[in-house]
């Protein structure tokens, strides 16, 4: 089975300042098999090689990986505006704890990742994003505990 399903893309620029523009094609993929819908910017140059299914398998991969975390029960992609005005493609993952200080569904509370950390591939570089994207869900749960009481 497929890491991903293509769902759909579209070809438009993406603004990294004032001055500096990328063409890129924008492509919102399902992950298999937890079915986390998320989209990235993919050099469109890329894309039209047909280069673009080895970005997309890291990027659904580590979607997967963070979706197998025991802590973490959803995942959905989602934009927001960055501290610099421009807009910022993440995944918001679903934490939850549970203990008997909550209901019996547990509580939960989103913990956002910025695509570009969503890429373990490489050794070195990969384990410290995986680590970086660690602390956020583990900060998330943490935050969750410590509100229950626990």
């Amino acid at each position: 089975m497929a890491e991903y399903a293509l769902v759909g893309s579209y070809s438009t620029v993406q603004v990294l300042s004032p001055t500096t523009v990328n063409a890129v094609v924008y492509c919102t993929i399902s992950t298999n098999p937890s079915g986390v819908i998320a989209s990235k910017p993919v050099q469109e140059s890329v894309f039209n090689a047909n280069m673009a299914v080895s970005d997309l398998s890291e990027f659904a991969a580590a979607i997967e990986q963070i979706m197998a975390d025991t802590r973490v029960i959803a995942g959905v992609g989602s934009q927001t505006i960055d501290t610099n005005g421009l807009l910022s493609d993440n995944v918001v993952f679903t934490v939850q704890y549970v203990s008997s200080s909550t209901p019996a569904a547990g509580v939960t509370a989103e913990a956002t990742v910025n695509v570009n950390l969503l890429n373990f591939t490489d050794a070195q570089i990969g384990t410290v994003l995986l680590e970086q994207v660690d602390a956020i869900i583990t900060d998330t749960y943490n935050s969750l505990q410590s509100a229950a009481g626990d």
